[in-house]
């Protein structure tokens, strides 16, 4: 299921297996269902394990991305009430644990801090049933930042449902099959995370986490571990095809199929010289925090139709 680019891997059953003890040791510090919860985190197996262990317990999660420092972390803990908050500990030379640290002691009462150590294993057969709910009437279990470009951030609300939704329409317009091996390059923060990690368990495919892009180190890690759907936006494009130029001749990443993302607007231009240099389509989504999958190109798409609109499924 997962593959980290050291080549580590977490199947399905043990992520499920690993991610309901991680329930179970998180539920022991006190956290359930209806508690607020913001983490932030990176690209890695153990966010994705922390993210689907919070929402077994039915906690309200409340995701910042790993790049946003004090002003967007503190708006983000105060905005929601936080009664926890995770964050990596040190990471990439950043130690995110003093920033979470100093943020909690300004809020009253302040917030527990948990790093990736306190992610400790738990008796799974303390955790309650998983609750089930009518259609419509599941309860709001994430809240996620919009970027506040002319404000401060908004809280977009979502439930398991209208995410599942997001990532099924993902999985059928990009016709992704158990046999697929895709890739998140891009913040597993970010309304595409859930949409991405969904789309992994509708389909049973594969996908490798990359915790920070560099192009020349993806090209080799995606090519090393058989990747056949990458991109992100319209600049991961541009320099997977600036990183193919540099190889004429050469398929740099052999079992790439397709790119696919979204973000940004994608020029005819940008989808003509992925197809010349590559060989391949590019497969432009259009999307938004709050309605995670609008529109989604497919493979099967015309030439014309990828390179002009950003589909129609």
């Amino acid at each position: 299921m997962l593959i980290a680019e050291d080549g580590t891997t977490l199947t399905f059953k043990e992520f499920r297996d690993r991610s309901e003890r991680v329930a179970a040791g998180l539920a022991a510090r006190g956290i359930g269902a209806e508690t607020p919860i913001t983490w932030q985190l990176p690209t890695s197996m153990e966010s994705v394990v922390a993210s689907a262990a919070l929402a077994r317990l039915g906690a309200v999660q409340s995701p910042v991305l790993h790049l946003y420092r004090e002003k967007e972390l503190g708006f983000v803990m105060r905005h929601t009430n936080a009664a926890f908050v995770l964050v990596p500990g040190e990471w990439k030379g950043f130690d995110y644990a003093a920033m979470a640290s100093k943020l909690a002691s300004e809020m009253d009462p302040s917030p527990v801090v948990l790093t990736f150590a306190d992610l400790t294993d738990g008796d799974v057969s303390t955790l309650p049933p998983v609750a089930e709910y009518a259609d419509g009437e599941e309860p709001v279990r994430w809240i996620y930042s919009t970027s506040g470009t002319t404000s401060d951030p908004k809280g977009v609300l979502h439930t398991d449902g209208t995410l599942f939704a997001g990532g099924k329409g993902l999985a059928d317009a990009l016709e992704m099959t158990s046999a697929d091996v895709g890739s998140m390059a891009f913040p597993y923060a970010h309304i595409a995370g859930p949409d991405y990690l969904l789309m992994v368990l509708f389909t049973g495919m594969s996908v490798v986490l990359v915790e920070a892009f560099n192009p020349a180190d993806a090209v080799e890690t995606y090519a090393r571990l058989g990747v056949t759907m990458a991109g992100g936006s319209t600049a991961f494009y541009q320099m997977f095809v600036n990183e193919q130029r540099k190889a004429p001749g050469e398929k740099i990443i052999p079992t790439l199929r397709a790119l696919s993302g979204g973000g940004a607007p994608m020029p005819p231009e940008i989808f003509r010289e992925v197809l010349d240099e590559m060989g391949i389509k590019t497969c432009h989504g259009y999307g938004m925090t709050e309605i995670p999958m609008i529109t989604q190109g497919s493979p099967s798409d015309t030439d014309d139709h990828s390179g002009f609109t950003v589909g129609h499924r």
